[in-house]
């Protein structure tokens, strides 16, 4: 049974991931977005847990009740991608519906996560406590293989997180993934069907109940109660407790909540923190969970044998150790970034970068991790103890599922964006405490004195400990594994969900904008290269009637496009963060674009904005920091070219930064490929250090005359770099059209694959897994692919796309 529950945890978790993404593609990948989804899914498997508690008391086969679980667990996994592309329309017309309201949006996300992912949720929650009867209720050898299950299923879990992230992902893609996943269910669920039923003979349960206030229940042999008799008989009324007046049980179940809680405010919070610390990439998520549950599973591991030291003081124990360990551990967070700092020259492998990560991730979270693992299979542990198993796994699991999505909601809604990282770390380490002397005190004094003396060592550590250097904390070394060679003075500091940790600083006079540490502009070498975004569409764009910009930044690029005569500029922005520090910090350079009466702005992904909007535009604009952030790839993909396609009138002009930099060649190809397939005509620009690819369904064409009109405009020619003639820019262009076609055609060749191959989609995913890769690449790279490039470059074909030029010459 350990084993089908391993393997049921790994499949889980992969189900888990794969349904995270296929739902951003559908709901949207906003902050609010995710918890909806995290929301459903967790709402799921804590209707399945009390489902299969009530189950648990009338099934004659618990074996077999759990592996029907998992084949219908299994099924319903196989069938979901289908599902999601059925149900996609359904969304888009509530969605519409429900625009203007937060709340509203919110409630349609989680209603249609749920009736995505209800039916395989339910069945993976009721599998627990189905199969707990199996285990011999009330029996010694029940806690033992009660918690063995638990930690089974933590570790599968991360295993399912390692695998996920660098295998099957990056092999198979999301819908085969999914499958591989399903199949694991089904083996798991027939060799349960396989088996017969375990038999149960062993000791009954105390008649002392689940009392905190003895030392431990007392044992007398019997015959167990069999788990195929149905319905288990109810149990006796519990004892209250000596101190809080709650029977046992209760107290147990809002510890229950209260684990679920703690451990899912922490996992938000520490994620936010080690996407700062170890980067953003798939990969880097793929370890944060993966420590966050291989730790978990160690406490599950101990916490039979923690149980036997400590008795009854068990519980209260665990919960100021875990208080203790948040505090202690709490000076070493703004630390972390200086194991990677001047790492770049000796770390040249991405394997050997990852192995570094995986270090700093699992260290930190190491002990405050795996004493939290022990509070729910000590409550497990109690739980055992009763002659009706299942119902009370299935009500505590349910509780402990409803504490995590309140949790996880509460992180990202309230408690991080009020207190920060830094102090919503010491509430949990508080909120420990003050757990851990409740608990304690429902025992005698004598037994209280150490639980209550971790708890108030906690408090005493946590009021004394140093506070961060936020500006080392985001220093980003974990990118390229280099290191700033002067100290910047931080100037602004915003936490939220949806942008991370947003900074700006000021070295040598000169402002950046960073969110996690990585770079988003600045207003100094950076302003040539955000204003060529906005100069070289608009050299092609034949009306300038309605625009789309996605992504602000530092607002540049779109204070340079609003010195173009536009009517309407709507912007689709993630992060409120982002607006704040460049509306504050960057006003000069954007030209207090924010204010200008033309500028609407969404706080939205792009994505979503695109499947429920229905505007078309003359120009559709997107600056990114890089492609290589969890999910930014999905706005590189052939599903989301053929969304822009859709949004853009005849002549439409479609502009995106492209990375030139820490790029390998062929996924570059794969990169340009994949926009090429979608649009007929694009060119390929270099200017500033930066690469933009503008697209077009028609030819690009340019008036000579029209562009010295406007570099004669005052206002346009402010934000010209460097003074340049708009009529000049052409000169940028590396490659287009058929000289592209040359280079990918090459690079397909080199790369020993097709060049149809070479495409990144929403089910591949394969930016997504292989761009990170090219972070280990040196700052020379992007010189040796620009040089390939201008070897493709057919000045012929450029000089033909002046208008004026060309009927000059026909005339």
């Amino acid at each position: 049974m350990t084993a089908l529950f391993f393997a049921s945890g790994a499949a889980g978790l992969v189900d888990q991931v794969c349904f995270s993404k296929y739902l951003s593609y559908v709901v949207g990948a906003t902050a609010y977005a995710v918890s909806a989804v995290l929301g459903a899914f967790m709402a799921g498997l804590a209707i399945g847990a009390v489902l299969g508690g009530k189950l648990s008391r009338i099934v004659r086969r618990p074996l077999a009740a759990y592996g029907i679980a998992e084949l219908c667990a299994g099924a319903t996994v196989a069938v979901t991608p289908w599902a999601f592309g059925a149900l996609t329309p359904v969304y888009v017309e509530m969605a519409r519906h429900a625009q203007g309201s937060v709340a509203t949006l919110s409630v349609v996300r989680w209603a249609m996560t749920l009736l995505l992912v209800a039916t395989p949720t339910v069945a993976m929650g009721a599998t627990l406590p189905l199969l707990a009867p199996a285990l011999g209720a009330g029996t010694a050898t029940a806690k033992r293989r009660l918690g063995a299950l638990y930690a089974a299923n933590t570790f599968g879990g991360a295993i399912g997180a390692l695998l996920g992230a660098y295998v099957l992902l990056p092999l198979g893609g999301l819908s085969r993934t999914l499958h591989w996943a399903a199949l694991a269910s089904a083996i798991a669920g027939c060799t349960a069907l396989g088996l017969g039923e375990p038999a149960t003979n062993g000791d009954a349960p105390s008649e002392d109940g689940l009392d905190d206030g003895d030392e431990a229940s007392s044992q007398h042999d019997a015959l167990a109660p069999s788990p195929s008799l149905a319905p288990s008989p109810s149990p006796s009324p519990l004892p209250l407790a000596p101190v809080s007046g709650l029977p046992d049980a209760t107290w147990l179940g809002v510890l229950s909540f209260a684990s679920g809680f703690i451990v899912f405010t922490l996992e938000v919070v520490t994620t936010h923190l080690l996407a700062v610390i170890i980067g953003s990439s798939v990969y880097a998520f793929g370890l944060i969970l993966a420590g966050f549950l291989t730790w978990l599973f160690v406490g599950a591991t101990i916490a039979p044998r923690f149980a036997e030291r400590f008795g009854a003081r068990a519980l209260a124990t665990s919960l100021g150790l875990q208080a203790l360990a948040l505090t202690a551990t709490l000076p070493l967070w703004d630390r972390l970034p200086l194991a990677f700092g001047g790492l770049g020259d000796y770390v040249t492998t991405f394997e050997g970068r990852e192995a570094m990560r995986a270090l700093v991730a699992f260290g930190i979270l190491a002990v405050p991790t795996t004493l939290m693992g022990l509070t729910f299979p000590l409550i497990l542990n109690r739980a055992a103890e009763r002659p009706d198993l299942g119902r009370w796994v299935g009500r505590f699991t349910a509780l402990n599922t409803v504490g995590a999505v309140v949790g996880a909601m509460a992180a990202g809604y309230v408690v991080l964006p009020k207190l920060g990282s830094e102090r919503s770390i010491l509430a949990v380490a508080f909120g420990l405490a003050a757990l851990s002397a409740m608990t304690a005190l429902r025992a005698d004094c004598a037994r209280a004195r150490l639980p209550l003396g971790f708890a108030a060592a906690a408090l005493a550590v946590g009021l004394i400990a140093p506070g961060w250097d936020i500006e080392r904390l985001t220093s980003g070394t974990n990118v390229y594994f280099d290191t700033s060679a002067t100290k910047a003075d931080l100037l602004h500091v915003r936490e939220d969900v949806h942008g991370g940790i947003t900074t700006v600083t000021v070295r040598d006079g000169v402002h950046t904008l960073y969110t996690n540490g990585k770079f988003q502009g600045n207003d100094g070498w950076e302003l040539n290269a955000q204003r060529y975004f906005a100069h070289y569409p608009c050299l092609f764009v034949k009306d300038f009637d309605k625009a789309l910009i996605i992504g602000f930044g530092t607002g540049t690029t779109l204070g340079s496009l609003a010195t173009y005569p536009w009517k309407e500029l709507d912007v689709v922005e993630i992060s409120p963060a982002i607006l704040e520090a460049s509306g504050t910090y960057f006003s000069t350079p954007n030209r207090h674009v924010l204010d200008d009466p033309r500028v609407h702005v969404t706080l939205d992904d792009a994505r979503n904005y695109l499947l429920v909007h229905d505007g078309r535009y003359q120009l559709i604009s997107m600056e990114l920091s890089s492609v290589w952030f969890a999910g930014a790839a999905s706005l590189y993909s052939r599903e989301y070219y053929r969304m822009v396609r859709a949004h853009l009138d005849d002549d439409g002009v479609f502009q995106q930064w492209v990375q030139l930099h820490h790029v390998y060649p062929s996924v570059f190809a794969a990169l340009v490929n994949t926009l090429r397939g979608e649009f007929e005509h694009v060119a390929l620009f270099y200017g500033g250090g930066q690469g933009i690819l503008v697209a077009s369904n028609r030819p690009l064409r340019w008036s000579r005359s029209r562009a010295s009109k406007y570099t004669a405009d005052p206002v346009v020619g402010e934000t010209l770099p460097n003074g340049r003639p708009l009529e000049a820019l052409t000169n940028d262009i590396l490659a287009m059209d058929e000289g592209l076609d040359h280079f990918l055609d090459d690079s397909a060749r080199e790369a020993g694959t097709r060049r149809a191959d070479l495409v990144s989609t929403d089910d591949n995913l394969f930016l997504e897994y292989e761009t990170p890769r090219g972070n280990v690449l040196p700052w020379a790279a992007r010189e040796a692919l620009v040089a390939t490039l201008r070897q493709y470059r057919d000045s012929a074909a450029i000089a033909g796309l002046d208008i004026d030029a060309t009927n000059a010459g026909a005339n």
